[in-house]
């Protein structure tokens, strides 16, 4: 876990005044009420989860909160629907509020019944297409993320090479820049 004294954060909690940063988005998006929503959700419970439906990709979820709270990485999980990668997403935060360190390539059982989950670091080119949000209560970097991956039904992650042909279609492999990443839905930009 990243040394708190020596760790940044700019937070709305930290640095904010509740107005944001990135004020050439749409005023019709709402950013202010989010960021509002988001700073209480960690004020009040160290973090939370933001779901997102898919509309040309699919589902995914990430915490928001977890780097301020407890030095730690945001997580993100996607490809899974949004709900039940919510769960997921709190169930690891709950692990992070515990006491767990999360590191990439680390492997995290428990989490779901019968699997392990990987987790991979996320590259910084994949920010703005997927965790508007999390940018958006941050204010800006440094938060640190890493993907939780789950295996194929041989146990294998996305990025092995024995990977059962499919299995990674909808996990990203976010450790790519993106724009080394195939081409595909994930490398679009989001309508959500």
């Amino acid at each position: 876990m990243p040394d708190m004294a020596s760790r940044e954060c700019h937070c709305l909690l930290c640095d904010g005044d509740g107005t944001p940063r990135r004020w050439w988005r749409s005023p019709e998006r709402s950013w202010p009420a989010r960021e509002r929503r988001n700073a209480r959700l960690v004020r009040e419970y160290g973090w939370g989860v933001t779901g997102v439906l898919g509309t040309t990709m699919p589902d995914w979820a990430y915490s928001i909160g977890l780097w301020h709270s407890y030095g730690s990485v945001e997580v993100c999980l996607l490809g899974v629907p949004q709900q039940r990668a919510m769960t997921i997403v709190n169930t690891v935060g709950q692990l992070v509020r515990d006491g767990q360190v999360l590191t990439p390539h680390l492997r995290l059982a428990g989490v779901i019944d019968g699997h392990e989950l990987a987790l991979a670091p996320v590259h910084s080119s994949w920010y703005e297409q997927l965790f508007g949000a999390a940018i958006d209560y941050y204010q800006r970097p440094p938060f640190p993320v890493v993907q939780l991956l789950w295996p194929d039904k041989t146990g294998r992650f996305p990025g092995d090479p024995e990977t059962e042909h499919g299995a990674d279609g909808p996990q990203p492999s976010l450790w790519l820049p993106m724009d080394e990443h195939p081409r595909g839905a994930w490398t679009e930009p989001a309508t959500a």
